[in-house]
């Protein structure tokens, strides 16, 4: 009689495990449709807070080609040096640092100082209300 109840409570647990474990990958495709929504809708948000930040510093047409190319280069540029197993992550901090030097003095060589410095109000101000 013990063995009989054993064998039964043994398959039960078995058996739900089973099925818990195809819902749990039923579930899974759901999840990843929902996170590129999320990165659809994240991409959208990006690119109206750019177009408010150029329109709010008066930026003009010529300005903003080169200016979303510089960005892009700068997207390019963090992500190779994240995904850069060769450095430590203080080192990949300490050259983040310097590359935004860099960044910032060749956006005011783009902008001129005015421009840059409304363009930097503008997003500071973007990041302070998310």
């Amino acid at each position: 009689m013990k063995k009989t109840l054993l064998t039964t409570i043994f398959i039960t647990c078995l058996t739900l495990t089973a099925v818990a474990q195809e819902k749990a990958e039923v579930k899974t495709p759901t999840e990843k449709t929902a996170s590129k929504e999320d990165k659809e809708a994240g991409k959208a948000k990006k690119e109206a807070n750019l177009l408010e930040a150029f329109k709010i510093a008066a930026i003009t047409p010529e300005e903003q080609v080169k200016m979303r190319e510089f960005i892009a280069e700068s997207g390019e540029y963090g992500k190779q040096l994240r995904a850069d197993p060769d450095f430590t992550d203080e080192e990949k901090i300490m050259k983040a640092k310097v590359y935004s030097k860099i960044k910032n003095a060749r956006m005011k060589e783009l902008l001129g100082e005015a421009k840059y410095k409304a363009y930097r109000e503008a997003v500071n101000a973007q990041k302070k209300t998310k």
